[in-house]
């Protein structure tokens, strides 16, 4: 009887273990939105935690710990992406159904067009912030390296500015009983004009990288906000890119301008990320080589800006006398 009982225990055992092995396997397979709510709040506070680790000066003996807390970062925020999409398989299907009877939410889930432009309020806000700051510090301490970022900044708030009013009036139009031909003359108007604006922007960088290149003025950011701008910066460029092939298969020329705006801010988003890295990683403090690299990038920067006014430019009268043309032969 004992020797039995000794042969069935270890089995018994073993079955138990992979019933809970099964378990944890299918919690973590599909948890619970309690669980990944937990998970999220844990993620914030570990990208908090390893900011302060990772920037405070008077942390910097304990700056293992700030790597400790993002990699729970990356973990927690990896997994809770996983969760939520495992969670709510048909998510995208609920929130349509949702937005059945808010036409609001309604446009901004199932128009691109509608949702660009929105998104392009969010930019227009951010722009006008940097605006503001950098004018004042530029008047505050009479810098020209200030006064062109804030130049290079309220160009961008013009050109974001016109669409926004333009599609507002658009819609209006529209709505009145506009015609589509009328309509997408002015549309194309609006994206011409869009394009000889966005000319203007490689004069006001201009003075910027003249500035990097003969004062060795730069954008900063140090510690850890250098490898979160990189991700930025690196995400920003990749999105834009994607965004100006997408939308060249659209007739929406507002929609058009909005995304060609946003690939030429990601461009200098790149040489802001260049020269933010060349300050904090240039231990040689080779002057001469980050000033002609400086210079090189900035180069760069300014002519695809322009390209892309210029193509916007005559992509407009193309297909302008292309509208008109056909016009007249009707």
């Amino acid at each position: 009887m004992r020797s039995d009982f000794h042969l069935r225990a270890p089995v018994n055992e073993s079955v138990f273990e992979l019933k809970i092995m099964k378990k944890l396997f299918d919690f973590f397979k599909k948890p619970p939105l309690w669980f990944l709510l937990v998970l999220a709040v844990i993620g914030i506070g570990a990208i908090v935690g390893g900011t302060l680790f990772l920037t405070q000066d008077n942390l910097y003996p304990y700056v293992m710990w700030g790597y400790v807390f993002l990699g729970v970062m990356c973990v927690t925020v990896g997994y809770c992406i996983y969760g939520f999409i495992k969670t709510f398989p048909d998510l995208n299907e609920r929130v349509l159904r949702w937005s059945e009877n808010k036409p609001f939410w309604n446009r901004v889930f199932t128009e691109y067009g509608f949702r660009a432009i929105l998104f392009s309020v969010g930019s227009f806000a951010v722009n006008l912030a940097f605006a503001v700051y950098n004018g004042s510090v530029a008047i505050v301490i009479r810098s020209i390296w200030f006064g062109a970022l804030a130049a290079y900044y309220i160009l961008l708030i013009v050109l974001r500015g016109m669409i926004l009013v333009y599609y507002a009036k658009r819609n209006r139009a529209v709505k009145a009983g506009q015609s589509e031909k009328t309509t997408f003359l002015k549309d194309l108007r609006i994206y011409c004009i869009c394009g000889i604006v966005l000319l203007l922007l490689p004069i006001a960088l201009s003075f910027a990288i003249l500035q990097m290149v003969r004062a060795n003025d730069s954008f900063v950011h140090t510690g850890i906000t250098i490898y979160v701008y990189a991700i930025y910066a690196f995400y920003k460029i990749i999105i834009s890119i994607y965004n100006f092939v997408k939308t060249r298969r659209t007739h929406e020329m507002t929609v058009r301008a909005a995304k060609n705006i946003n690939l030429a801010d990601a461009f200098v988003s790149i040489l802001a990320l260049q020269t933010a890295m060349f300050r904090e990683f240039d231990a040689a403090g080779d002057a001469v080589n980050v000033a002609t690299m400086n210079a090189v990038t900035g180069a760069i920067v300014c002519a695809l800006t322009a390209a892309i006014g210029v193509f916007m430019i005559v992509i407009a009268i193309k297909k302008t006398r292309k509208e008109r043309n056909k016009n007249l032969q009707k």
